[in-house]
């Protein structure tokens, strides 16, 4: 009597202990399984996130084919200083230009690219550069640094461009750096410029700074002022052809691991 008494709650016990269990490793498995799934949700959402990021979107879009001669094709197509292009598109909305030196400004290359209906934008003290090439008044914005201004839709930004240490680029003559922001993204043209107060307060995405030395910041000026405006990546210009040499892209992308090589020597 008291053996089968004592054996019931025994079985009872055995049973009650193994749906207990079943329950908890159904439950550890269902909450792995979600968390996992979590993981993978936010995983893939960072991954989507990232690959639509208007820099990285960006970056595809700007070329960059000698000195600081750009190119970024937008809803618009923008030039910025082009120089020894190799065809001739006629293709250009905006021709943006930092100041008057032949590798910057150059008529020759302007006429491969401008249309009837291009817009020029330059310096206030190059207005009567642009309109000797035949550009009329109505297609000619001109700029002081530290103004801003909306063109085709482009919000625009000037910052001034001149040398602190050579005379080069006297601050006097009104030269730009401009700030284009292209789908959202923030775009700084340095032009021909050193590492300047001005320059060092600029918000950017993309950095686009000469590093070729003599007549601007060299490849060393040129990385400390890029680590100062922490840009989510930065283009060397204006080195390895006029002035400058091909390793100095090397000098400026050493301890930095957003620099992006644009120029690609011999190859445009």
């Amino acid at each position: 009597m008291n053996k089968k008494i004592t054996a019931a709650p025994a079985a009872l016990l055995a049973v009650l202990l193994f749906i207990l269990a079943a329950c908890t490793a159904d439950t550890n498995h269902n909450g792995g399984t979600t968390m996992n799934t979590a993981k993978d949700t936010t995983a893939e959402a960072v991954s989507e996130n990232a690959a639509a990021s208007p820099v990285d979107a960006l970056l595809d879009r700007i070329t960059v084919n000698e000195q600081s001669s750009i190119r970024i094709a937008a809803d618009k197509i923008i030039y910025i200083d082009p120089f020894r292009l190799p065809d001739a598109p006629h293709d250009a909305d905006l021709i943006f230009i930092t100041h008057a030196h032949y590798d910057h400004f150059s008529p020759e290359d302007i006429e491969k690219i401008r249309r009837d209906d291009t817009v020029f934008v330059v310096p206030e003290s190059m207005t009567a550069d642009v309109k000797k090439i035949g550009v009329e008044d109505a297609d000619i914005v001109a700029l002081a640094p530290g103004s801003s201004a909306e063109i085709l839709g482009f919000p625009v930004e000037t910052v001034a461009a001149y040398n602190t240490n050579k005379q080069f680029h006297p601050k006097k003559n009104g030269w730009l750096g401009y700030i284009l922001t292209v789908d959202s993204a923030r775009v700084y043209i340095a032009g021909d410029t050193d590492d300047t107060e001005e320059a060092r307060a600029v918000k950017c995405d993309i950095a686009m700074l000469p590093i070729g030395g003599t007549y601007t910041m060299t490849a060393e000026e040129a990385r400390e002022l890029a680590k100062a405006l922490a840009p989510k990546a930065a283009i060397p210009t204006h080195y390895g052809t006029v002035v400058g040499k091909e390793a100095d892209y090397d000098v400026f992308a050493d301890s930095m691991a957003n620099v992006v090589k644009k120029i690609q020597f011999g190859k445009y």
